[in-house]
């Protein structure tokens, strides 16, 4: 099982690499995420208004798996600062784990820095609201009020403490985009949030709002190995059912 899992690895870091290189050559065809599309309006809405945009990375660690939806928040956080650096009322970004705040500190400066705005940066723009999942949600109500929050952006790792964070923007009459990668959490936002993001739907903002070409290649392996995989299994069932194996 080890041999194979670092066989798919590989594989995968090849695949990655080589839809990087080629493409230039075949760009991409992606299926519509409304979510992802409404976002930009959200933003240019908030900043046009002078109010803000907040992001959740949840209220996962990087010590453990639930780092993986909040690196991936982190991504989404590098685009939504840099399209409001130069509104009166900057993006802020919350998250329950301290060295998250950390990495959504150096996300931020670096996004400034890359629109030549770094002067406007302000670490404070990076929050921890709380240690546990429902002291970080006990808090947003707060956040979003006083803050002037139009945009409520949840791509964490969240458990059912999510749907409060998702209602929460839905009272406060924000636009709301929610994914986590718990199953059970995915179906509450699916019922609360405006515009809620399904399973690798949470991982495809980087391509989706055009953050670079290896975002766009890690779509595009996912989907190879995706189909390698399909075709092993079915493969090896048949070759089962003839009796070969």
């Amino acid at each position: 099982m080890a041999v194979l899992s670092v066989g798919v690895l590989v594989l995968f870091a090849v695949a990655l690499v080589g839809f990087a290189v080629l493409g230039g050559r075949r760009p991409p065809r992606f299926r519509p995420l409304p979510g992802f599309e409404a976002l930009g309006e959200a933003i240019e809405r908030a900043v046009e208004a002078g109010e803000r945009v907040h992001v959740s990375l949840g209220t996962g660690s990087l010590t453990n798996a639930s780092a993986a939806p909040a690196l991936a928040g982190l991504s989404l956080l590098s685009h939504v600062a840099a399209r409001t650096s130069m509104s009166d009322r900057p993006a802020v970004v919350t998250a329950g784990d301290g060295s998250l705040v950390i990495l959504a500190q150096d996300t931020m400066r670096a996004a400034y820095g890359r629109v030549a705005s770094r002067e406007r940066y302000q670490h404070t723009a990076a929050r921890m609201l709380g240690p546990t999942p429902f002291s970080y949600v006990a808090t947003l109500p707060t956040l979003l009020a006083t803050e002037n929050v139009s945009a409520h952006v949840l791509v964490g790792s969240f458990g059912a403490e999510g749907a409060l964070a998702s209602d929460f923007g839905r009272q406060a009459n924000t636009f709301v985009l929610a994914g986590s990668d718990d199953v059970p959490a995915q179906a509450l936002l699916y019922a609360t949030a405006e515009h809620p993001l399904v399973g690798e739907e949470v991982f495809a903002g980087g391509a989706y709002l055009q953050l670079g070409p290896l975002h766009t290649a890690s779509l595009r392996a996912q989907d190879a190995i995706r189909l390698v995989l399909i075709l092993a299994v079915l493969a090896a069932t048949a070759l089962r059912t003839l009796g070969l194996i």
